[in-house]
């Protein structure tokens, strides 16, 4: 083994519902040849669990975040979890950071395998705005656990040759670059290995008419709704207060889909009453494939369209209700037979 700077990588995560994936980082921090730290490590002690991680963040070269799904278990004077304020106090402190967030899709495949105890139920706001603060980083993401290493040893490298981390180096031993050059050489086989290896864990992404998932959730977010063209007064209270419980101003395309929540889970068709002006609304829903036409009829002063769910809209929905935040947004039925917009 070539002597050289070991960096001391303080992990900080969610503990339950990421253990695998949690070794799978700390194996990847020794197999690069540097030393890991975490909570779990550490013995109990007489002072606080707060000042022993700071402790230990301070005297660890790198700070490592691994985030999923889950908040974390709460700290009683904040109100945070502790894996914000291990967060918190790494940026305030100025260590080198580096995260690994799960990708969306593969949290929707981790609820299914491991059920709802990975998702966060009782503060996903706290969660969100959380998940949001660190996405302002240079962040990887990630789908399993080979992605984690991989992301590990490619980062650690580059944290490796900085100068201002000190790290531990045995002070009689001298580098050997000789040495060295086939230990790159080795770690660069070993990440050859870890990309095949993901290659056959790769997932096509669901698409929604060529469009992933959080495209679409996004048109449809920023896509806001003229209420002044809804002629129901109840059908425009219910939209505001479906944008309400999603925390927004303005109805969009999006509460939209919600409101029509009710009748397609229950693979019923809704009865569109609307005015001319209003159909680009429905329109734009239809041309994402969420939805389509079943018919249309006319009458003196009326056109109604008859709306039914795609399969895709219903997979589109699927994650909808799994969205960080949005599960927390209640039920809303139609508020005539008719849904008049």
């Amino acid at each position: 083994m070539i002597p050289r700077k070991k960096l001391q990588v303080f992990v900080s995560s969610t503990y339950e519902d990421l253990k695998e994936e949690r070794q799978s980082a700390v194996e990847a921090i020794l197999s690069a040849g540097h030393i890991p730290a975490g909570m779990e490590l550490f013995a109990a002690g007489d002072k606080s669990q707060m000042e022993v991680i700071h402790r230990w963040i301070d005297e660890s070269d790198v700070f490592l975040l691994i985030l999923a799904g889950r908040y974390g278990s709460i700290e009683p004077t904040s109100g945070k979890s502790y894996i914000q304020l291990e967060y918190e106090y790494a940026q305030k402190r100025d260590k080198p950071f580096f995260a690994v967030v799960i990708a969306e899709d593969h949290l929707d495949v981790k609820v299914k395998v491991q059920g709802r105890q990975v998702f966060e139920t009782e503060n996903p706001q706290q969660l969100k705005a959380f998940r949001a603060e660190v996405l302002t980083k240079i962040v990887r993401r990630w789908r399993n656990p080979l992605e984690i290493k991989l992301a590990i040893h490619e980062t650690l490298s580059d944290f490796e040759r900085r100068e201002d981390l000190i790290g531990w180096i045995p002070g009689d031993q001298a580098v050997n670059t000789g040495a060295l050059a086939e230990e790159i050489a080795r770690l660069g086989k070993e990440n050859a290995a870890l990309r095949e290896q993901l290659s056959k864990f790769a997932a096509p992404s669901v698409l929604f008419n060529g469009l992933t998932y959080e495209e679409v959730f996004n048109f449809l977010a920023n896509k806001k709704i003229d209420i002044t063209l809804i002629t129901d007064p109840k059908s425009v209270q219910v939209v505001k207060n479906i944008a309400t419980a999603f925390g927004d101003l303005e109805p969009a395309l999006l509460h939209l889909v919600w409101l029509f929540r009710s009748a397609f889970r229950k693979r019923q068709r809704v009865h569109v009453v609307t005015s001319p002006a209003f159909f680009e609304c429905v329109d734009t829903l239809v041309e994402f494939g969420l939805i389509e036409y079943g018919g249309m009829s006319k009458g003196p002063d009326r056109e109604v369209r008859i709306c039914s769910i795609t399969e895709s809209g219903r997979n589109f929905l699927l994650r909808l209700k799994l969205h960080p935040g949005i599960k927390e947004a209640p039920e809303f039925a139609l508020p005539t037979e008719e849904m008049l917009l």
